[in-house]
């Protein structure tokens, strides 16, 4: 005997107080699959199915919940979709909802094998995440689970880490994110989170802890560049909670910054400008070179959210204060001369000041550091497109080969991004000599 299938009446109930079609709701669901590196091909049919009582697969029904949380403006639980399917029928977990379990998370994070791409692609972002720690409250986690270590143990695992961080750094901005990611989950998980469980009581184990916060931070940035969007978010909110474990304001405010940054690069600009107004409530306490980093992220955001006053204090703020003090150098949240140019050119371009954000972004090639390969690419990139926008085709083709000259030394999902709407730029122009040679060569072995 055929089981009946109920239909799906919370669902109907959640697409009609959104006001939403079946086709709408499976557009939002395409979408959010891509800032998570899926891609999905729904359509009202799917939609249709769901409704009479079919559940797609756990990561997807996550993604309807976070799609109706945003069109509703509060939070959907993925109860509340009656998508989710019975206990020990669907497909592998995602990672556990609990953040503040920390050593499960990096463990989960980590994955194994194929199942690694499994785990990282069914994690969603979302905007409606939980709360981040605060910093001034923050504390040892809930289930400590005490190592017997002694300090000179703890001391040289952070030393290690400290190492392997500069290694890792190293790879990631000369190579991009894609070659070094599965080895640091795999480290992470591996030598690092099993001693994450100590209480943090001596110099040794902060040090420690803030290896493991950068580490963490590190790898998020490599998933953010891989398009792995949920997952990417799951390892910053993780390092934010580490980060306040070992009284590091830098690092957790740097990562609030990450977090602004991905939510600015998926669109998300309101949300974008909350976790940049956050991070800049403490630059009171912060150094200058730390502050002009908040300051400048602040200004892009405030002129995504078409606030072009305020993005531009907050733009002259920043050139103050890394006027009056150091680049904040260092393996995580590098602030220089050519990263406070490159967010200039982002303010000037929300503004439509298209010749202004060329000449920023000259100015941020200028002094961008030889080690900082990807950068480069993705700046000569951005640069190329603004010179295109102005009419300026041979120019913008030189550009371009610049581009080119970096990327086969690249693994990185936004550089591959970078090269599709390169061609798809030139595509209109391919009958000039300049255009097709560069489209030519785009094509050529190392660029297909």
């Amino acid at each position: 005997m055929v089981s009946r299938r109920e239909p799906n009446a919370r669902l109907r109930a959640l697409l009609a107080e959104a006001g939403w079609t079946g086709q709408d709701l499976a557009r939002a669901v395409n979408a959010a699959g891509a800032e998570s590196g899926l891609t999905l091909g729904y359509d009202r049919t799917s939609v249709a199915h769901w409704l009479a009582g079919s559940r797609p697969p756990e990561a997807v029904a996550r993604m309807v919940a976070e799609t109706l949380a945003r069109r509703l403006r509060r939070r959907v639980d993925l109860s509340d979709t009656a998508l989710v399917r019975p206990s020990g029928q669907g497909p592998t977990q995602a990672v556990p909802e609990r953040e503040e379990d920390i050593v499960a998370r990096l463990v989960e994070l980590a994955g194994g094998g194929r199942r690694r791409r499994t785990v990282l692609g069914s994690l969603v972002y979302s905007v409606s995440a939980t709360a981040l720690p605060d910093f001034t409250g923050a504390a040892a986690p809930r289930a400590a689970v005490e190592r017997r270590a002694d300090a000179r143990d703890v001391l040289a695992l952070a030393q290690s880490a400290e190492l392997m961080l500069d290694l890792f750094a190293s790879s990631d901005a000369e190579s991009g994110g894609g070659r070094a990611r599965p080895a640091l989950s795999a480290y992470l998980a591996a030598d690092i989170a099993p001693f994450l469980g100590r209480s943090v009581r001596t110099a040794a184990d902060r040090r420690l802890v803030r290896a493991a916060a950068r580490l963490t931070y590190l790898a998020g940035y490599m998933c953010f560049d891989e398009n792995l969007g949920g997952a990417a978010q799951a390892y910053y909110r993780t390092s934010a909670r580490l980060f306040a474990r070992s009284g590091d304001l830098s690092g957790y405010t740097t990562t609030l910054r990450a977090l602004s940054i991905q939510a600015h690069h998926l669109g998300h600009h309101a949300h974008a400008r909350d976790l940049a107004e956050a991070a800049a409530g403490h630059l009171p306490a912060l150094p200058s070179g730390q502050g002009a980093l908040l300051s400048g992220q602040l200004a892009v955001t405030s002129a995504a959210t078409g606030d072009r006053r305020a993005a531009l204090s907050q733009l002259s703020r920043a050139h103050r204060l890394l006027d009056h003090g150091q680049d904040a150098h260092g393996t995580i949240g590098a602030f220089h001369p050519a990263a406070l140019a490159h967010q200039e050119a982002e303010v000037l371009a929300a503004g439509a000041d298209r010749a202004g954000a060329v000449a920023a972004l000259t100015a941020s090639l200028r002094h961008r550091p030889v080690a900082e390969r990807r950068a480069r690419a993705l700046t000569t990139a951005q640069l190329a497109e603004l010179q295109l926008d102005l009419g300026r085709l041979e120019q913008a083709c030189a550009t371009w080969h610049g581009f080119l000259d970096d990327r086969p030394h690249l693994h990185s999902a936004r550089i591959e991004d970078a090269l599709t709407r390169l061609r798809a730029r030139l595509r209109p122009h391919r009958h000039q000599r300049t255009a097709r040679i560069l489209l030519d060569r785009s094509r050529a072995p190392g660029h297909s």
